[in-house]
């Protein structure tokens, strides 16, 4: 079947002698977002109605036939530059993580916002405060327990209750107060992109060259994520400092080998956890842009119900629904297996921490040297140092997935205010 060319009426030709990007009055180039279809098969007349497949360099004479179109639509999903873009390496997220982050702390909020998050750190200082009174209160406790002795016993344990009903609600608002800091740090920088997004119509030219992948859900979902995820690291970063200052000397006290093998420990099960889970930053971005784009297409289905279902457009839209489906499933599926992999490791790794300092002081007190609360107390501490020293190990899936929304941000953040896109 021969390629028939269709008649396209322009959108501004209603309202100026010349089209807007000043065309003959023929009218006849295909201007985005508004082309009129009058031939071609039902199909492809809602392909061609719905999107552009000519770029804007494209002259007002060249070919815009049904075949090109038809030919176009076969070859989608088009593959997306993500997929084959390399992750960013340690210094550039943490540049695009400052650029994302710091715009809040100098704004019209930063009082309230510094204020906040003092009160956050101050409750935090509170919260390790309590586990350190904590870790001695199980030492007397249990030298009691194991002297038999009833009224020391008896004691200790009411100081036990005392601690928590004190302590309890130290944690609690603690995590209250982090929690609303992070709304109104994301309601903020949601206006903020909002405001940036809908000027000089940066929506519809991110939109029409197709720069970035799914700008909505960076600014939805990533955001929201971005301010709880940055506020929840930022405090485990510092709780982490002040813990390891206060356990240690607590443990050195205790038995100075014992710090030595948590040292070895924690950096060897560091390096293993790193080797890996090496993949997962990669594969948490590529999960992340293709659960979007999947998204993407069921909503783009809603809010073109009408046209779809005039133009007998289910097959195609089904299609692409399936493609986009069965990438999604096996990125997640190479995602499950590196986690699995990584999972073998870290269970190992936490298990065996609940023997380990106890069976390093062991001979310490069959010797006689030390009580048997003591052991309690060791445990406890190097269970606080090694959860320190264990960050990567503990938190490498959150960080990897934290890694991915970084870089997202990072990209929506450029074109939205430093690009020639705004401008």
């Amino acid at each position: 079947m021969a390629a028939l060319r269709p008649h396209v009426s322009c959108h501004y030709y209603y309202h100026t002698p010349n089209c807007r990007i000043h065309h003959s009055r023929n009218h006849n180039h295909a201007p985005s977002s508004f082309l009129i279809i009058s031939s071609c098969n039902a199909t492809t007349r809602y392909r061609l109605r719905r999107r552009t497949y000519l770029s804007r360099t494209t002259s007002p004479s060249s070919p815009f036939s049904c075949r090109s179109a038809a030919s176009t639509e076969a070859a989608e999903p088009l593959p997306s530059p993500d997929d084959k873009r390399k992750v960013p390496d340690l210094e550039t997220l943490l540049r695009r993580f400052w650029k994302v982050a710091a715009p809040y702390w100098s704004s019209d909020d930063k009082v309230q916002a510094r204020l906040r998050l003092a009160a956050v750190f101050a409750l935090t200082l509170g919260t390790t405060g309590i586990s350190v009174g904590f870790n001695f209160l199980g030492r007397d406790f249990y030298n009691a327990l194991a002297n038999k002795d009833q009224e020391q016993f008896t004691k200790q344990l009411l100081y036990y209750l005392g601690g928590f009903a004190g302590g309890i609600p130290v944690f609690v608002l603690r995590d209250y107060a982090r929690d609303t800091l992070a709304l109104r740090w994301r309601s903020w920088m949601t206006s903020y992109y909002m405001e940036r997004y809908l000027k000089n119509q940066t929506f519809y030219k991110i939109q029409s060259q197709s720069i970035i992948d799914n700008p909505d859900q960076r600014i939805v979902d990533d955001l929201s994520s971005f301010t709880g995820t940055a506020l929840s690291f930022s405090l485990t970063l510092f709780n982490a400092a002040v813990d390891l200052i206060s356990f240690s000397n607590i443990l050195f006290g205790i038995y100075p080998p014992l710090f030595i093998v948590l040292l070895v420990y924690s950096i060897g099960g560091t390096a293993i956890s790193i080797f890996l889970g090496r993949e997962l930053v990669t594969l948490n971005f590529l999960q992340e842009k293709k659960e979007a784009d999947f998204r993407y297409g069921l909503v783009r289905i809603r809010e073109n119900a009408e046209s779809i279902a005039f133009y007998g457009g289910e097959e195609n839209e089904m299609r692409l629904l399936l493609q986009r489906f069965k990438s999604a499933f096996e990125n997640l599926t190479r995602l499950l297996i590196s986690s699995r992999n990584l999972d073998f490791f870290t269970s190992g790794y936490r298990y065996l921490i609940q023997i380990l300092p106890a069976a390093v002081v062991a001979p310490m007190y069959f010797s006689g040297k030390i009580e048997f609360g003591v052991i309690n107390q060791s445990v406890s501490a190097f269970n606080h140092i090694l959860g320190d020293f264990s960050l990567v190990v503990y938190q490498i899936q959150a960080i990897s997935a934290f890694s991915a929304i970084i870089d997202r941000l990072g990209i929506i953040f450029w074109f939205l205010f430093f690009s020639y896109v705004y401008y």
